[in-house]
């Protein structure tokens, strides 16, 4: 699942609004460390705040060979500003729009849950605990 990310970045996560609705938006995939994936935010965003008042999502990513994962769980915001820092150092609009880990509007994420990575190929999905 990880090497997945690794190979598409680009995901689509789903959350509960504030207003009750679906809400859909791509996010970035950073890095993984310790057998779990990071993402990042600012607390200024709805996103943010969805997922502060409902942890659970649902995120997804394709390839161009109709392969998809497709991730269910809860976030878990991560306060370790070592970890913040190796978000920023990965990728340079990060690092453009926070400069550094202790940028208190910055917010790092991993999550816990469960993940399928089928196609359309008539094999069985894979399913993967995280």
């Amino acid at each position: 699942m990880l090497k997945f990310l690794e190979e598409n970045p680009l995901v689509y996560i789903a959350t509960k609004g504030l207003d009750g609705e679906a809400k859909v938006r791509p996010i970035l995939y950073y890095f993984q460390e310790n057998n779990k994936p990071y993402f990042c935010t600012a607390n200024t965003k709805p996103v943010y705040k969805e997922l502060q008042a409902d942890p659970k999502f649902e995120l997804t990513t394709a390839t161009p060979e109709y392969e998809w994962l497709r991730v269910s769980g809860e976030v878990e915001f991560v306060d370790d500003l070592e970890l913040k820092q190796k978000v920023i150092d990965s990728n340079e609009l990060v690092k453009t729009l926070y400069q550094t880990a202790d940028n208190p509007t910055f917010e790092v994420f991993t999550f816990s849950g469960k993940a399928t990575i089928a196609d359309f190929s008539g094999n069985p999905p894979r399913h993967y605990e995280i």
